[in-house]
């Protein structure tokens, strides 16, 4: 039995026959185009390509060719000038191996579609870092009105993933370095998405340091979470209800940033975490959605 790893559809999946030159089939048809009138998009969610795994890629395509097309999109008013979709490390790699031309199929995408595409394209590859993946999530949510409900379909993603993946961008910047280059990862980060910054960036530095694993960092945010801050007033709280817990949870997921539930004699509060005035804009826009 095949194992299917990544997203379980194709890019084709998506966005079928959706402009562009195709065969007597129907299929896009793939063109050779000159490299150097191709360039990448700006807006594509990843944003580092190894030096030694490109010029290993090179080195593949030197001795056999380059066997899967890019993908990529007339740029309007730029005469043969192309802009990538997918596929932009197969084109640096083109690049230092020396190659003039590159096959690539030839679609219509606007902004948000190639986003998507470019998102899909990576995450299916496995080549984007989890920073960069849940940055792709928000770019789509943000800018080109996705709903997590949207992507969730679209991406063949479960919706808790997405806002745990989205909860990575609420940690300290130096939190999300770590995760970023590959010294801690997105397991550790949600352990830590929790906890105040300092408390997070502390227990984030450790655990990189001492090569923590993610149950350990569970451990020690736990403990963090529940230590009384100097000069606290005493509470009898403990740990919440199993219901308030999983309100919280869900809270935290649909949110996708650090909320905390404290349940008081009567009644209680909600304390919702954001981490800059960006970030800020996008809970209440979740929450009090703009009118069309």
């Amino acid at each position: 039995m095949n194992k299917r790893r990544g997203l379980g559809r194709g890019l084709g999946a998506l966005f079928p026959q959706s402009g562009g030159a195709a065969d007597a089939a129907g299929a896009a048809a793939v063109a050779q185009l000159a490299v150097d009138e191709i360039e990448p998009n700006p807006q594509q969610p990843r944003r580092h390509f190894d030096g030694a795994e490109l010029e290993g890629l090179a080195e593949s395509i030197r001795a056999n060719g380059l066997l899967a097309p890019i993908l990529v999109r007339p740029v309007k008013g730029r005469g043969r000038r192309h802009q990538i979709v997918a596929g932009e490390r197969r084109w640096r790699a083109a690049q230092l191996a020396g190659l003039r031309t590159i096959p690539a199929v030839i679609r219509e995408a606007r902004d948000g579609q190639a986003i998507e595409l470019a998102l899909i394209e990576n995450v299916q590859r496995t080549d984007l870092n989890p920073i960069e993946e849940a940055a792709g999530y928000r770019q789509l949510i943000t800018e080109h009105e996705f709903t997590q409900e949207t992507l969730s379909r679209r991406l063949g993603k479960a919706r808790p993933t997405l806002a745990n993946a989205l909860r990575l961008l609420t940690l300290p910047d130096a939190v999300q370095a770590l995760i970023r280059d590959g010294n801690l990862s997105a397991g550790h980060g949600r352990a830590l998405a929790a906890l105040p910054a300092p408390s997070a960036l502390r227990i984030a530095r450790e655990a990189a340091a001492g090569g923590w694993s993610v149950r350990d960092v569970e451990r020690r945010a736990a403990a963090a979470a529940a230590r009384r801050p100097a000069g606290a007033a005493p509470s009898s709280a403990t740990a919440l209800p199993p219901d308030l817990a999983d309100i919280e949870t869900k809270l935290r997921f649909a949110l996708a940033t650090r909320v905390k539930l404290t349940q008081g004699v009567r009644g209680g509060s909600i304390e919702i975490g954001y981490a800059n005035d960006d970030e800020l804009q996008r809970i209440v826009d979740r929450i009090c959605p703009p009118e069309a």
